[in-house]
């Protein structure tokens, strides 16, 4: 049976980083599908919207619509695959989760593994990516997002009764956390 891992975390805690890392790694054998870049290609393509943290102000009913599309894409994969997105996204004091539990089951989600690092990491880091527009100015935000986000995959993870993993992302450790990240999914696909 296809394996499909979610890999979430809070935006500027090196998801994305980690992932690419794991792509390299020999023996990887994992497709990564990154929700962010499947709603942007969507939203291209019908909104002419080119930059990808315009996608996150999309209304409720569009973003959800879109999101169903490539939901029903998944759906139909025949390989292991890590499916890379938000737990939530963050509009000024609104948080909308990043899926539904109804997509989760839908899609017979294995595992969460959440990509984390310290708030004061976070913030530095975001500072330091002039290409990004986040959504936060404080360490304070950073932290209250945070907590959703763990919230959130709690709560998916004791409905779907899967497990959560949490790697924390040190600073200049990018490289270990991508090879914790590769034994655990090699764990969860039971290699």
């Amino acid at each position: 049976m296809t394996k499909l891992i979610l890999v979430t975390g809070t935006a500027g805690a090196g998801k994305s980083t980690i992932l690419s890392i794991l792509s390299g790694i020999e023996g990887n054998k994992l497709r990564i599908i990154n929700l962010g870049s499947e709603m942007l290609d969507i939203a291209k393509e019908r909104f002419n919207i080119t930059d990808r943290d315009k996608v996150r102000l999309l209304d409720d009913s569009t973003t959800i619509a879109i999101r169903n599309e490539i939901m029903q894409r998944i759906i139909g994969t025949k390989e292991d695959s890590i499916i890379d997105t938000h737990a939530s996204v963050k509009q000024g004091r609104r948080y909308r989760p990043g899926f539904s539990i109804d997509e989760l089951q839908k899609i017979r989600i294995s595992a969460i593994i959440y990509i984390d690092a310290t708030s004061e990491e976070v913030l530095e880091r975001s500072l330091a990516d002039k290409s990004r527009t986040r959504a936060y100015d404080s360490i304070a935000e950073i932290d209250e997002w945070r907590s959703v986000n763990i919230s959130i995959i709690s709560t998916f993870a004791v409905y779907l009764n899967i497990p959560i993993y949490i790697i924390y992302n040190k600073e200049g450790k990018q490289d270990e956390a991508a090879a914790e990240v590769h034994r655990i999914t090699k764990e969860i696909i039971g290699e």
